[in-house]
């Protein structure tokens, strides 16, 4: 149950819901089969993206028309009508298309600019959806660039089923799993890094992760896609996720959500150095070559084994 006597409880309720109906649009894709395309920068997309943005941008638009939208997808040169009908009958199958406008499909570059900003991520980890793999949706709010909430779903958590997680700043981080009650999560009490338990990428890794894991004499891993591994550190899963980023190409939409979650699970979150990571628009500010997210416990320690 989500509280309704917080600051922003309605704008969670809204993300909760959408990001649970995105899940199934993405599921919907992943058991009927779909269309990938290459984009300008060699990361995949597929039809299940944009149908999941298509979704989001409309929900979050019919409540709140005036706040500005910050959204992965906004490449529409592969958006033909063989996709428009494939996206509207995968809406028809799940009766949700009363009401969707399909030509809202990219409007990332919003040009809006107010003080309320949604950040949508339809879906983080494509490769991973691609395979069959781990992946995740995930929606943010901010009030001038500053997290306020953040809904995550991930549709097969470690086996368990369709976990929603959700945060909300100062009001501490929940889990729902196959639409149960929700219940708040905390990071984990691991004290001693040689015994931690890392999360790192399986896609969009750089050697030095290991490097550092290898000084470290960490010995426990957790290779899997998406926003899922901050996830597992906000639950207590995992005890890290060490993050190579580059800082011109970090948006936030990939790690507005994860960071909130961790943070508000009682975790730490910040650059290599122990900077804590700003928003800007659609950008994240940081001044090294990747992220750490913990338990708190052991932070000072990774920085000094990274330094």
């Amino acid at each position: 149950m989500i509280s309704t006597m917080t600051t922003y409880h309605q704008e969670l309720k809204l993300a909760t819901e959408i990001v649970n109906t995105a899940s199934k649009i993405t599921e919907w894709f992943r058991n009927v089969g779909f269309q990938s395309f290459q984009k300008e920068d060699d990361s995949p997309v597929t039809i299940a993206d944009y149908a999941s943005q298509i979704y989001i941008i409309n929900k979050i638009s019919e409540q709140f028309p005036e706040d500005q939208i910050i959204a992965e997808e906004d490449d529409n040169s592969f958006f033909d009508n063989e996709v428009k009908r494939s996206i509207n009958s995968c809406y028809k199958s799940l009766n949700i298309g009363e009401n969707i406008n399909i030509e809202k499909a990219i409007i990332a570059k919003d040009n809006k600019k107010t003080s309320r900003q949604w950040t949508i991520d339809p879906i983080d980890g494509t490769k991973g959806f691609q395979k069959g793999l781990s992946y995740a949706i995930g929606i943010g709010f901010m009030i001038n660039s500053d997290p306020k909430i953040c809904a995550i779903a991930v549709p097969n958590y470690k086996k368990y089923g369709k976990a929603i997680f959700i945060a909300e700043k100062d009001n501490g981080s929940k889990v729902a799993i196959e639409a149960l009650k929700f219940k708040k999560i905390k990071v984990s009490n691991q004290f001693q890094l040689k015994q931690a338990k890392l999360c790192h990428s399986l896609h969009y890794d750089e050697p030095w992760v290991m490097d550092f894991a290898s000084r470290a004499e960490i010995t426990n891993f957790i290779q899997i896609d998406s926003m899922v591994k901050f996830c597992m550190v906000a639950d207590g899963t995992a005890d890290l996720y060490v993050k190579p980023m580059n800082p011109s190409r970090s948006f936030v939409w990939d790690f507005l959500p994860g960071i909130l979650l961790v943070q508000e699970a009682g975790g730490t979150v910040t650059d290599l150095r122990g900077n804590s990571i700003e928003f800007n628009d659609d950008k994240c500010i940081l001044t090294t070559p990747g992220l750490i997210a913990s338990n708190s416990i052991i932070h000072s320690d990774i920085i000094a084994k990274l330094a």
